[in-house]
């Protein structure tokens, strides 16, 4: 599995608390690009994997608490990226 950023470590936390679903990032050498899967309780990955993360979050704010947490998470690292 490969590092996270703080960014998307904080969004696999909220995943977690809210669904109990986590966000693992994963390298594929045949495409040379990093993807992101949605694994659920059991350790079964949920669907065909994103290649973007904005299309995990796109997912994952269907649920209204999450997507709440996130912006709140969002806010909170704003000084931080400007």
């Amino acid at each position: 599995m490969t590092q996270l950023t703080q960014f998307e470590q904080g969004v696999r936390s909220i995943v977690e608390d809210c669904t109990g679903y986590t966000i693992t990032k994963e390298y594929d050498g045949d495409e040379d690009c990093y993807y992101y899967n949605l694994v659920d309780q059991y350790g079964d990955v949920d669907g065909d994997p994103f290649y973007d993360f904005d299309d995990v979050l796109d997912y994952v704010e269907n649920n209204a608490q999450v997507a709440d947490e996130i912006a709140d998470l969002m806010n909170d690292l704003m000084p931080v990226i400007a």
